[in-house]
């Protein structure tokens, strides 16, 4: 999910008769958009809880967290 700083795009208005001009760049737009959505980007808290955290960092990416007795580790 995007962050606080990720604004949902204005589409153009559309014309009196429809073209592909218009068609396109409302396309282009959206797309963008929906990137934007999938893309979570950087993230801050001031206060975090991580509940059922792995608690063994076996086959886990790098960069995940795991519970290692009450210590949060990164893999």
């Amino acid at each position: 999910m995007a962050g606080p700083n990720f604004a949902a795009p204005v589409l153009p208005v559309p014309p009196a008769q429809y073209d592909q001009n218009w068609a396109n760049q409302t396309v282009r737009i959206l797309n963008t958009y929906f990137i934007n959505l999938q893309n979570p980007g950087p993230l801050r808290a001031t206060t975090i809880t991580l509940t059922e955290l792995p608690t063994s960092s076996a086959g886990l990416p790098t960069g995940a967290l795991w519970n290692d007795l009450g210590t949060v580790k990164i893999v």
